[in-house]
C-alpha cells in the first residue's frame, strides 16, 4: 500500500497541472467581439429559402416533419458577415421524436454556410451542431473563420429527418477575433507542460526501457496529431475533398434535399451533401488514427514491461500512466489556436488501450506456451 501512495505521490504533479489546464482553458474564452450582433432574435420573416413546416417568433423557431411528409428548412441570411475573419455563431435547441434519415446528417441540424459573390457555395466546416430523437434543450457555440471569397453568410435551420420536430431559440451571430492574452497563456502552459515532460521521462524510466525507441516514436506522433493546427488540417482535408469529390457518385435523388427549384440553390444542396458525405468520412479517419495510436503505445508499453519482467501489479499502474498520457496529450489541444479537446476522442483512446491490454494478453499466453514446449523459463 505504502508503494502504491508513493507512486501516486510521484505523478501528482502532472495530474495538478492536468486539472490546472482543464479548468482554466474550460473557462477561458480566447475569443473577445470585435463588434454589434450580426444577427439576434430572428423572425420568419427574415428567412429565405422557406420550405415545409416552419414557424417562430422573436429568435425561436419550429420546424416539423410529419412522417413521409415535406422536410422543412429555412435560411437567415447574416448582414455583414462576409466582411468579417471569424464570427461566432450560438444557439440552444430541443428535438422531439426526430428520426434520422438514410445518413446521419438527416436529422435536425444548424449550419453556418458561405457562398461567393456568384452565389456558389464555398465549401469547408459548416455544422454547429446535429440532434435526433427527443432530448431537452442544449446550447452550443462555434466559431467559424470566413473564407476571403466569401460575399454572403447564412445561418440555415433544417429538419431532413424522416418525420419529427425542433425547436431553435437564442440564435445570435456576432464578429470576434483571438484575444491578445491567449498567446502569454498558451507559452505559460506550453512551458510548464515541457518542464513536466523532462521531469518525468526519467521517472518513468523512459531512459531504461526495452523498447524505449519505439515508445518515444509513438508518443511524438501522438503529441504531433494533438497539436497540429486545425488550419493544417483542413487544408489536408480540402485537398483530400477535391480529389475524392472528383472520383465520387452524383448525389442520389432520393437522399438529396429537395430545393427550390433554383439551380444554385440545386448545386448548395449538393456540394453541402458531398461536404456532410466527406467530413463523415475524415471523422471516421480521425476516431481510427486515435484508436491506432494509443492502441499501439499501450501494447509497447506492456510489452516492454514484459520483457523487463515487471511485477504484474505493474501492469496496472502502466495502464494508469498511459490513460494519464491520453487525457493530457487531448488537453493540450486547449492551447491550439483553433483546437480544442473533446471527450469523445479520450473515449476512442480508452477503447484503443483496452483493445491493446486484450491483445497483449493473448500474445504473452502464445509466447508463454511456446516456451513452456521449449522447456524455457516463461515471460
Amino acid at each position: 500500500m505504502n508503494q502504491w501512495m508513493e507512486k501516486l505521490k510521484i505523478r501528482l504533479p502532472a495530474l495538478a497541472l492536468l486539472a490546472a489546464t482543464v479548468a482554466f482553458w474550460s473557462l477561458y474564452d480566447r475569443y473577445e467581439a470585435t463588434g454589434p450582433m450580426l444577427l439576434e432574435a430572428p423572425v420568419p420573416a427574415d428567412g429565405t429559402n422557406v420550405r415545409g413546416d416552419v414557424s417562430g417568433s422573436n429568435g425561436h423557431f419550429t420546424l416539423k416533419v410529419p412522417k413521409g411528409g415535406k422536410r422543412a428548412r429555412i435560411d437567415l441570411p447574416v448582414d455583414g458577415g462576409g466582411d468579417c475573419e471569424i464570427i461566432r455563431v450560438r444557439a440552444r435547441i430541443k428535438v422531439d421524436g426526430v428520426v434520422v434519415g438514410k445518413h446521419t446528417w438527416n436529422c435536425a441540424r444548424l449550419l453556418l454556410a458561405q457562398y461567393d459573390a456568384n452565389k456558389k457555395w464555398i465549401s469547408g466546416p459548416h455544422a454547429l451542431m446535429g440532434r435526433w430523437g427527443s432530448n431537452d434543450w442544449k446550447e452550443r457555440q462555434k466559431e467559424f473563420e470566413i473564407q476571403p471569397n466569401t460575399a454572403r453568410v447564412v445561418v440555415i435551420l433544417q429538419q431532413t429527418g424522416t418525420e419529427g420536430s425542433v425547436e431553435f431559440d437564442q440564435i445570435a451571430v456576432w464578429p470576434v477575433r483571438i484575444r491578445a492574452s491567449f498567446v502569454w497563456w498558451r507559452i505559460a502552459f506550453a512551458a510548464a507542460w515541457i518542464w513536466m515532460a523532462f521531469l518525468y521521462v526519467p521517472r518513468c524510466r523512459m531512459n531504461i526501457r526495452k523498447l524505449k525507441i519505439l515508445i518515444l516514436l509513438n508518443v511524438l506522433a501522438i503529441l504531433a496529431g494533438a497539436m497540429m493546427p486545425g488550419a493544417w488540417i483542413a487544408d489536408g482535408s480540402e485537398w483530400a475533398k477535391d480529389a475524392w469529390a472528383a472520383r465520387s457518385k452524383p448525389v442520389p435523388a432520393e437522399t438529396a434535399v429537395p430545393s427550390p427549384g433554383k439551380p444554385e440553390a440545386k448545386k448548395a444542396e449538393s456540394d453541402t451533401w458531398q461536404m456532410d458525405r466527406f467530413n463523415q468520412l475524415v471523422g471516421g479517419v480521425h476516431g481510427g488514427g486515435h484508436f491506432m495510436l494509443f492502441a499501439s503505445i499501450c501494447f509497447l508499453v506492456y510489452l516492454s514491461a514484459a520483457l523487463e519482467r515487471q511485477h504484474p501489479a505493474y501492469f496496472f499502474k502502466v495502464g494508469f500512466d498511459v490513460l494519464l498520457l491520453a487525457a493530457i496529450t487531448e488537453s493540450l489541444q486547449f492551447l491550439t489556436i483553433d483546437r480544442k479537446a473533446g471527450l469523445s476522442d479520450l473515449l476512442v483512446d480508452i477503447y484503443g488501450m483496452a483493445a491493446a491490454f486484450v491483445f497483449f494478453l493473448v500474445v504473452l499466453a502464445v509466447l508463454r506456451i511456446i516456451r513452456g514446449k521449449k522447456g524455457e523459463a516463461s515471460l
